[in-house]
């Protein structure tokens, strides 16, 4: 199994032998609008992509988490193969069904695709009535026999529902999106710092990567703040936190 951390949530997960792209957001820096219900003003993305949009031409598969525009572009709407198979939550499929995907399957509790198990987890992209606004957000715990289990967390604040899953799996590795992203009146939206040592210490043999950092304007914990947080407090071995294209093997 590999991760290759593209840029925000974007990553290309290979595992069995397949190519599977989650939450492709494949815009050119500034071609996407500020976003919405935050305080900043600046267009997204902030980085451009570490790769050729042709890399994205040999993806065997979609994982979708949610379709909010930086996980979901219409640049990737454009570009990416629309008869490579589509993983989403249920509320999604309408949507790429429109958008011209051919072979999408909505997971409602599981779905195995090439000896790939895939279970789907119900987040909260936000606590209160922020969470109505925002919409449905998913996570998805993949796993074989032979490569172990990943669980790629999504844009999910912590829950009760999450930390059972840590508790009931203990998965091998998970994939945090801790930007500590902020709306209009300061609500946090996706997870933080803090979360990643609580996981960990819920978790202490799940492998743990951050992303979600440094390319999107509401986005307010950066990777150099999160690396410092995690050496300020001796912490440095709980989690990893790659730079745009860099791929993790385990």
């Amino acid at each position: 199994m590999s991760f290759q951390h593209i840029r925000n949530a974007t990553s290309v997960l290979t595992v069995n032998g397949k190519k599977i792209l989650i939450d492709p957001m494949l815009s050119n820096p500034g071609e996407l609008p500020p976003v919405p219900f935050t305080r900043s003003l600046r267009r997204n993305p902030l980085t451009p992509l570490p790769v050729a949009i042709q890399y994205f031409e040999h993806m065997d598969a979609l994982l979708l988490t949610h379709r909010h525009f930086d996980h979901l572009d219409k640049k990737a709407l454009s570009v990416l193969n629309k008869k490579m198979p589509v993983f989403c939550q249920p509320e999604d499929e309408a949507f790429l069904l429109k958008a011209g995907f051919m072979h999408v399957h909505a997971i409602e509790q599981s779905y195995e695709w090439h000896g790939i198990q895939m279970k789907r987890i119900k987040g909260r992209h936000a606590p209160g009535i922020a969470a109505k606004l925002l919409g449905p957000v998913s996570g998805y715990l993949l796993n074989t026999p032979a490569e172990g289990s990943i669980y790629i967390v999504g844009d999910c604040i912590f829950t009760p529902a999450i930390t059972e899953v840590f508790r009931t799996h203990q998965p091998d590795i998970a994939v945090l999106n801790t930007p500590r992203a902020q709306m209009l009146l300061g609500t946090i939206i996706t997870m933080t710092a803090e979360d990643i040592v609580s996981i960990a210490d819920l978790s202490p043999s799940t492998k743990l990567i951050a992303v979600h950092m440094d390319a999107i304007s509401h986005c307010t914990f950066k990777r150099e703040h999160l690396r410092s947080f995690l050496k300020r407090r001796g912490l440095e071995h709980i989690a990893v936190v790659p730079n745009d294209g860099e791929v993790i093997d385990f």
